[in-house]
């Protein structure tokens, strides 16, 4: 898992539903401060966020974890 890649793809899919990074940290209980951290790639979420996150995005584990391009074909 690469935290640029990551991050990128959590924010494009963050974005695809129409969620600001407050309202993402508000469904997963995380600041808005740790979502923008992701998305920068400046790190990775705890592992019990994991999952929530990707319920969150319409993603599965597998999905987010493997960070890739798939994940953006599959998400429509």
């Amino acid at each position: 898992m690469d935290e640029i890649v990551a991050g990128k793809i959590i924010a494009e899919l963050r974005k695809k539903k129409g969620l600001t990074q407050k309202q993402l940290a508000a469904v997963l209980g995380v600041t808005d401060k740790a979502v923008s951290r992701w998305e920068r790639g400046l790190g990775f979420p705890d592992i019990n966020t994991l999952e929530p996150l990707a319920d969150a995005l319409g993603i599965t584990l597998t999905q987010l974890m493997k960070c890739s391009k798939e994940i953006e074909e599959n998400s429509d």
